[in-house]
């Protein structure tokens, strides 16, 4: 015999599969195609509910049947309390976000989405563990907080460093310093004001903590996804050939460089720019009695490391002029390197088949004829 329940949802899918069919027959063109789907498809679901319904007889019990006082669904406890399923539709409501905006949004959402998921289902099961709710907590805290705790801490860790970075990424470098000021400030305040009102629920505590990681992380997509404050260029030593070429232009990369140089492994070469203004190579490993060499010798696809010593009255740089191939030339330097002092340089001549249309050579800018020529064989 059918009960209530499974008579309405069967009326429901014989309705739907009618209209489905007159909808077919009448209707053409896209328009009928999706207006038929849309009817086949609630006739399913109306199909599918009605078969649980009639499975379950609508929750009904025979009144006679022995202990069903104790396995009735009406006897069972409620279910409890949970945040889970509204994390599982921000997560899903994250995963639309992240389609059309940011990919991190999206692998956020996918893993928040698949911890809200366990996280119910566990929950779902330990509350029908016994009838006793202290046991039911104690089997779900037994099986999830040794997870919970490191994975949650990490995630809220690189929550935290993530959004903050894409905050200050975001926000003018000098509001910048306040904003990171008046943070730091409302942090030390409220792990004061946390340890002084122990009073304190820790129900109040968790709910404020949460709702300021939510804030915060809520700041730091946000930022995310307007993008980061246009960041001016700086020069380099391997980027602006401009710095390695004109001695006489102070540059930027120079200010408070390091002036010395600690143990490197497998140096090739020192040069040396000579208190008589001359420049002078000497290759590590060759004993001969002349050791003063005005060239060197580099391979292809090799990395070449060097010393740069400067003995001269005035700061200089070394600079390395490796070819121009395809109308540019590849250039590098040191920082400018002061009396007394040096620098490390390394660099590396690509293999090709087309031959450089300037020489390779070691300089020293704003000193003519001071070069170390370079063979590459």
């Amino acid at each position: 015999m059918f009960t209530t329940g499974s008579k309405l949802f069967f009326g429901g899918t014989a309705f739907a599969t009618v209209g489905a069919i007159i909808f077919a027959a009448t209707s053409g063109g896209p328009t009928g195609l999706m207006g038929t789907i849309g009817l086949v498809s609630l006739a399913i679901i109306f199909a599918f509910l009605a078969g649980i319904n009639f499975s379950n007889r609508d929750g009904n019990v025979p009144s006679m049947e022995q202990g069903v006082e104790y396995t009735s669904g009406a006897a069972q406890q409620p279910v409890g309390r949970s945040f889970w399923p509204l994390v599982a539709a921000l997560s899903v409501a994250g995963l639309i976000v992240g389609a059309v905006s940011k990919p991190v949004v999206f692998k956020v959402s996918v893993v928040l989405l698949l911890a809200a998921i366990v996280e119910w289902m566990v929950q779902g099961w330990a509350e029908r563990a016994s009838a006793d709710g202290r046991y039911n907590a104690s089997v779900r805290r037994r099986l999830l907080q040794p997870l919970e705790f490191p994975i949650l801490g990490a995630i809220g860790l690189v929550a935290i460093v993530y959004s903050f970075s894409r905050i200050m990424l975001h926000i003018n470098k000098d509001a910048g310093k306040l904003i990171f000021g008046i943070l730091g400030v409302l942090v030390v305040g409220g792990g004061f004001l946390f340890a002084t009102k122990r009073q304190s629920s820790r129900t109040t505590i968790l709910g404020i903590s949460a709702v300021a990681l939510l804030g915060l992380t809520g700041a730091g997509v946000a930022s995310a996804i307007s993008g980061q404050r246009t960041i001016e260029p700086h020069p380099t030593t391997v980027s602006d050939p401009a710095v390695c070429l004109d001695a006489t232009a102070p540059a930027e990369v120079d200010d408070k460089a390091a002036q010395d140089v600690s143990a490197k492994s497998s140096v090739q070469a020192n040069i040396y720019l000579q208190s008589n203004g001359v420049v002078i190579a000497r290759v590590n490993g060759y004993t001969g009695k002349d050791d003063n060499f005005s060239k060197i010798t580099v391979p292809h696809g090799v990395t070449y490391r060097l010393l740069f010593h400067n003995d001269f009255k005035v700061s200089h740089r070394l600079t390395a002029r490796l070819g121009t191939f395809g109308g540019a030339e590849s250039v590098l330097c040191t920082t400018e390197v002061h009396t007394g002092k040096e620098a490390f340089l390394e660099f590396k001549i690509p293999r090709t088949n087309a031959a450089s249309t300037t020489p390779l050579v070691l300089m020293i800018p704003g000193m003519a004829g001071q070069e170390i020529q370079i063979i590459v064989p």
